[in-house]
């Protein structure tokens, strides 16, 4: 896990990596201004995919009181948010953005430019 006192920006993100300060990572999520892998194993076993969100990354999304969160759902769309996450972020009048991956890391990095507090959720393949 990085813990960086500035705001953490993405470098870069392709197909199957994504860069974060210097670091190279497969999927992330970006939780109160630290970076961690999803746990793909975890995954697996509570859904047979990484193309689901888990009960434990909600919880780390809504962590810190983000003014927004930005999710990359694949390259192709296919990672799913679940309506019950959607509201419940909604209900706590934070900002959520779902995006294909690339257009994702872009709205992040620029919302982090602007000085806003944003966790994140990027999935790194389809």
């Amino acid at each position: 896990m990085l813990k960086n006192k500035n705001k953490i920006k993405i470098d870069h993100c392709e197909f199957g990596e994504i860069i974060v300060n210097g670091k190279k990572f497969y999927q992330i999520v970006i939780s109160d201004n630290q970076v961690s892998e999803r746990d793909e194993e975890k995954l697996e076993e509570a859904f047979h995919s990484s193309h689901f969100i888990g009960e434990w990354e909600k919880e780390a999304l809504l962590a810190g009181k983000p003014e927004a969160i930005v999710i990359g759902n694949g390259f192709d769309g296919v990672l799913r948010v679940n309506n019950d996450l959607i509201n419940e972020v909604k209900k706590r009048g934070i900002e959520i953005i779902i995006k294909r991956t690339p257009d994702a890391v872009n709205v992040y990095n620029q919302m982090v430019e602007e000085g806003k507090k944003v966790n994140c959720l990027i999935h790194t393949t389809c």
